[in-house]
């Protein structure tokens, strides 16, 4: 089996869809030998803001002069992007070696009364086996979906991360923000740590969970507090004070306030090792939230036209945008939106946030049969703004909107990471 052999057999996994539970994988770990038993986890689930978390706590950790396994899902542009040691991807070549070790296992579990495991159950089972190969110090996790009934949720974390419990996937997690929040917190372990920003009901939901299973719960604004100090185009500067210290002038190159929540995010759970006797310096902490890169969330990868990617993609994502684009518009001309959005997501939500602030509005659609039609969004967008074009593929909509754009506008591509995805491979 070569490596595009070992990719058509794993998406072909894909038929299977979203199955929540996590009795296929645990089969098909105990078959493995438990390889998640070996790691030291740092679990981070969340609606939004879970996958830069992970970056800046990976970059912390890496700093440190940790060999650290990152797990992020979905992949942006190469299937070997979802797992990484110290910034480096997985070798093709080892992606065919785990898949031809673990696929006897697959089947096995295939025939069981179990079913077969999903796509994004045999996958995590591969990072597992790959960072236990690897003897890395630290495997950093990021839930692919909810918490509670996750293929990730078969570990037992230093610390759990919930960024935060919003509105996404409702057909998969329910339909309210305590189902949402409930699922979330469902990776929170017996006598574990934890880290939030929830608010709220959510927040209520979190705290709740987090006392039937004894464990301790640091709040970002009460145990962790951050204070913005000011940001240009490059960095964004801000205080934290944290369980253990404070730390002033620190620096993010990730834009959007809400990146401040989330570095926060990622220093408290860096001061919970401490309960392990595992110590960070601050310098260490400075420098990784420094050097954090995360492509594709308000990442800009031209200027003069400014070009903006950022894979909002529910409505919580897209006011977040919004927010950011708002800020960046004070210092630019005209906004040209390039968008793209999945067809189960809150469409008309997500394009209520953002059309309104451009001047102009290119309607797409990413190359997966989950895509809303450029055509139907269209439909949608040109309620809340009339100067809209419609072009079918991504690439395309984008050297429209460039052709378009003057040297003091911005052109933002966003409402979806295969969005962004394809027009990342395309610019870079």
């Amino acid at each position: 089996m070569d490596y595009k052999e070992a990719l058509d057999y794993l998406y072909s996994l894909r038929r299977f869809g979203i199955k929540p539970g996590v009795r296929r994988i645990k089969m098909l770990l105990e078959l493995l030998g438990n390889p998640q038993d070996s790691l030291n986890v740092v679990h981070v689930a969340g609606t939004n803001g879970k996958g830069s978390t992970v970056a800046f706590i990976s970059s912390i950790l890496k700093e440190a002069g940790y060999r650290v396994g990152t797990y992020i899902s979905p992949h942006l542009i190469d299937f070997t992007e979802r797992m990484t040691i110290n910034g480096l991807q997985i070798k093709e070549e080892v992606v065919v070696e785990i898949l031809n070790k673990i696929r006897p296992h697959i089947t096995e579990v295939a025939n069981s009364k179990f079913g077969s495991p999903t796509f994004f159950e045999v996958v995590t089972a591969m990072a597992f086996v790959y960072f236990k190969q690897q003897k890395v110090d630290f495997a950093v996790l990021e839930v692919g979906l909810g918490g509670e009934n996750d293929a990730t949720n078969v570990v037992k974390p230093l610390v759990s991360v919930i960024t935060n419990s919003d509105y996404d996937h409702m057909d998969i997690l329910g339909n309210d923000i305590t189902s949402i929040a409930k699922e979330d917190a469902g990776i929170i372990k017996e006598n574990g740590f934890v880290v939030t920003a929830a608010e709220g009901e959510a927040l209520d939901v979190i705290k709740k969970i987090g006392e039937e299973k004894r464990a301790r719960i640091y709040q970002i604004g009460r145990d962790i507090k951050y204070e913005f100090v000011n940001s240009d185009l490059k960095w964004q500067r801000f205080n934290v004070k944290g369980i253990f210290s404070e730390s002033d002038n620190l620096k993010i190159p990730l834009l959007g306030k809400y990146q401040l929540i989330n570095a926060s995010c990622a220093v408290g759970a860096i001061e919970i090792l401490r309960f392990y006797d595992i110590e960070i310096s601050d310098e260490s902490i400075r420098k990784g939230l420094e050097n954090t890169f995360w492509p594709g969330r308000f990442e800009i990868v031209q200027d003069a036209p400014m070009v903006v990617l950022d894979g909002a993609h529910n409505h919580l994502a897209a006011k977040r945008l919004k927010e950011a684009l708002m800020e960046v518009l004070e210092k630019k001309d005209k906004l040209i939106l390039v968008i793209g959005i999945m067809k189960d997501k809150e469409v008309e939500k997500i394009v209520k946030e953002l059309a309104p602030l451009a001047y102009k509005v290119v309607a797409t659609s990413p190359k997966t049969p989950r895509a809303t039609t450029s055509h139907d969004l269209r439909e949608i967008v040109v309620k809340f703004n009339k100067n809209i074009s419609v072009v079918e593929d991504v690439e395309t909509a984008l050297e429209l909107a460039l052709s378009e754009a003057k040297e003091n506008d911005i052109v933002c591509v966003t409402g979806s990471l295969y969005t962004v995805g394809e027009a990342r491979k395309f610019l870079l």
